[in-house]
């Protein structure tokens, strides 16, 4: 409720306050919106700053992609882990990095092996981080789309790290491979290679 004349009929009744916070003259129906923004109003009216957004493996696939190739803020690598890799700094090459990361304190909880690339950019002042164009990427994309088809019975999904550099060497980029974080484990790996074979041989 507030005690404000009407512009219109100049009703000078009180205006009825909406549930998003304008002001409504019940005499002849006109809505004041500019009282929305007087800094006073307690506004009920709560609108979701972020939306839900369902998780899928697709998205999943490509926030791998985009890091294999930089595409990512240097914010989402948290601080400390900066703070911590910048110590030891310059570094030779993916690897050493990497190696690194494994001597990292348990205070450094995020070792952000998925953004080796941007790391390797910022610390390896000898090396050059490969690119891919927006066609290489939608043809990453499109050959991840067929393996997710690939797992329709509800089974385990393999490892998105090994199905990213499968998927980098299916389009001819093995150029980013040594840039890329690898799962070591033989037998996973011996695995994984067996099972995207007979996906992309079909």
């Amino acid at each position: 409720m507030n005690v404000q004349k009407c512009a219109r009929c100049e009703y000078d009744g009180l205006l009825q306050e909406t549930e998003y916070g304008s002001l409504v003259c019940p005499y002849c129906g006109v809505e004041l919106f500019s009282y929305i923004l007087r800094t006073y109003v307690t506004n009920r009216y709560c609108v979701p700053l972020k939306s839900t957004a369902t998780y899928t493996r697709l998205k999943r696939f490509k926030k791998y992609l985009n890091r294999a190739t930089c595409c990512q803020s240097q914010n989402s690598i948290p601080e400390n882990t900066w703070e911590y890799l910048l110590r030891h700094a310059p570094y030779k090459n993916p690897g050493a990095i990497v190696r690194q990361l494994k001597k990292a304190p348990k205070k450094i909880r995020k070792k952000c092996y998925d953004s080796l690339p941007m790391l390797v950019h910022h610390l390896c002042p000898d090396c050059t981080v490969p690119r891919l164009c927006e066609r290489e990427k939608q043809q990453a994309l499109y050959a991840f789309r067929k393996l997710d088809q690939a797992y329709r019975q509800g089974e385990q999904f393999i490892s998105y790290l090994y199905a990213l550099e499968y998927i980098l060497g299916l389009i001819g980029r093995h150029d980013i491979l040594p840039f890329i974080n690898k799962i070591s484990c033989r037998k996973r790996r011996c695995a994984y290679r067996q099972r995207l074979q007979r996906v992309f041989d079909q």
